[in-house]
């Protein structure tokens, strides 16, 4: 078993690189090739993980070396209850941490917890990720890196990664803060002579949480006390959580021994919400405010807001407070009245500007598709492009169709109710709308 496994993972070594080796195929103990591959990993995130991106290069490796086809079936570790809270006695009789001033992290956002998190394809990863680090602070995957756009919910995660630490072990010290608070208090410390109890008290915390990263970038003084920070913090074994608005290799400005470090700990990125997420999204804070939205309302949200959780919040609030005002329910006419204002990005978006847009996004040009080609590389772009005319720069369907070649406007509808549909069925169509539509909005 040991030879054969072995065998396999020197090949895994080459295909997939020391990084991803050593984070993913060394913990993996094979435990049984007796018609399957049983193979022995430490948690269900981590068979989550490998069965994601590493199960058929696993079972590909396996095959030629035993000159069959086998299947790959896990088995997670079990800890019996009496080993855990003897492993957990014996770390609190070893470290005695003497009581040490926590950094100023601010209030938590009451509301910024897991249950409150809605889940959709693009961030499951980096939910499933904050909810590993949240269970086993340290124990795991270290440092953790979110990177996403503005409003999809990185802050939202960290904040939750704090409640449940704290929830789990009460006296755990957590700072969670925004980079921009870290080096303000880092700057204070500078200048009233400091600095020892500003490393003091943050060498001495069990979980760092940053958000916004990325602002460091230009801060060499910063980022040079950061970097003893989390070397000291990471010898420790102690947990850091870092979110950005990119990844690691794009922030300009970090030093190259701090991005290492970022890169060498595990990144996972959150995509814009596709649209079944934010009407889940719509439908879950309407909840919490109290109201009840109904499919019509929650649809003209979707449409006429942006792809952040946050433009989708500020939207509702919109609504639900002009409701209130005028005392009245929430109808789709009152959504759209109230959402008119925010508009006015779409007086600047032109079915020129959309069909540029579309084409490049496509490797076409605008000719191909005012043309009357029909083959699908084709047709698929020009309906994206109608369906855009039609929503996002609200053109009429005559002048959609003359724009598109003197069609009939009848093909036109026709093109968007297709859209609309696929859209809603697909998810891969609804992520290439959501890009297309943010470059749109802010290009």
């Amino acid at each position: 078993m040991v030879a054969l496994w072995t065998s396999i993972a020197s090949e895994l070594r080459e295909r997939l690189g020391e990084r991803n080796f050593l984070a993913w195929i060394e913990p993996i103990e094979l435990i049984s090739a007796d018609g399957e591959l049983v193979l022995q990993v430490p948690s269900a995130f981590f068979q989550t993980w490998i069965e994601r991106h590493f199960v058929e290069d696993i079972r590909g490796a396996a095959e030629r070396k035993l000159g069959r086809s086998v299947s790959v079936r896990f088995a997670i570790v079990q800890i019996r209850a009496a080993d855990r809270a003897a492993s957990v006695k014996d770390a609190a009789r070893s470290e005695a941490p003497r009581r040490v001033r926590a950094p100023q992290t601010g209030k938590l956002n009451p509301n910024y917890k897991f249950d409150t998190f809605v889940v959709g394809p693009s961030n499951e990863m980096a939910f499933r990720t904050a909810c590993n680090v949240s269970e086993d602070p340290g124990g795991g995957f270290n440092p953790v890196f979110l990177h996403g756009g503005v409003g999809l919910g990185k802050t939202h995660l960290i904040s939750a990664i704090a409640h449940d630490i704290l929830r789990r072990r009460a006296r755990a010290r957590v700072a969670c803060l925004s980079t921009e608070t870290f080096m303000n208090q880092l700057i204070s410390a500078l200048r009233h002579d400091r600095m020892n109890e500003f490393r003091e008290r943050f060498r001495r915390i069990d979980a760092l949480i940053l958000d916004d990263i990325q602002f460091l970038s230009g801060k060499e003084r910063t980022q040079e006390e950061f970097f003893h920070t989390f070397n000291a913090l990471h010898a420790a074994g102690k947990q850091i959580v870092l979110t950005a608005d990119q990844p690691p290799p794009a922030i300009v400005g970090i030093e190259k021994r701090l991005r290492s470090r970022f890169e060498g700990g595990l990144l996972a990125d959150i995509h814009p919400p596709t649209r079944e997420t934010r009407v889940a999204i719509v439908h879950a804070k309407a909840n919490r405010l109290g109201v009840e939205v109904s499919p019509e309302v929650a649809e003209v949200l979707v449409q006429r807001s942006g792809v952040s959780v946050r433009e989708l919040e500020g939207a509702l609030n919109r609504i639900v407070s002009l409701a209130q005002v005028r005392g009245v329910t929430l109808t789709p006419e009152l959504a759209n009245e109230a959402l008119a204002p925010l508009d006015s990005y779409r007086a600047s978006v032109s079915v020129e500007s959309i069909q540029e847009t579309v084409s490049h996004r496509f490797g076409l040009q605008v000719s191909d598709l005012t043309s009357h080609r029909r083959g699908r590389q084709i047709s698929f772009p020009r309906q994206i492009a109608m369906y855009l005319s039609r929503t996002v720069a609200q053109a009429s369907y005559p002048r959609i169709a003359q724009q598109f070649g003197n069609r009939d406007h009848t093909t036109v509808m026709y093109a968007v109710r297709s859209i609309e549909s696929k859209r809603t069925k697909d998810t891969a169509v609804d992520q290439v709308l959501v890009g297309i539509e943010a470059e749109l909005r802010d290009p």
